[in-house]
């Protein structure tokens, strides 16, 4: 992000009590070549230590956001995380998985280069 404007992706990250995991996806997002996103990670009622993993980056990138009510799946939380996204794109990472350090950085770009309005990615 530049300038302080709206980052080029918002990705958000549902989660509920797995903070040992929670932590590398978090990581592989900080390890981006893709310097214009936020990370929003928003949890279920979390409670375990996730809002510590989140805030332990120090990264004012990284947005952590508890529900008070438990959904018991993934739709509320990524609901509430789109609701905050900034971005002009928006992308889900699940608290499990990682992703590759140019996934954002290419994923971006071919929608920008294509003007597709939606792009899956299994592997980048």
């Amino acid at each position: 992000m530049s300038g302080g404007g709206a980052p080029a992706v918002s990705v958000v990250v549902a989660t509920y009590n797995r903070s040992r995991v929670l932590r590398h996806a978090v990581a592989s997002v900080a390890a981006s070549t893709l310097g214009g996103w936020e990370l929003i990670v928003v949890g279920d009622a979390c409670s375990d230590d996730s809002e510590e993993v989140v805030r332990s980056f120090g990264d004012p990138r990284m947005r952590w956001e508890n529900l008070p009510s438990n959904c018991g799946d993934q739709s509320g939380p990524n609901d509430r995380g789109v609701s905050l996204a900034r971005g002009r794109y928006v992308a889900f990472l699940n608290h499990d998985d990682l992703y590759l350090p140019a996934h954002l950085e290419k994923a971006v770009a071919f929608l920008d280069a294509t003007g597709a309005d939606l792009a899956w990615v299994p592997a980048l």
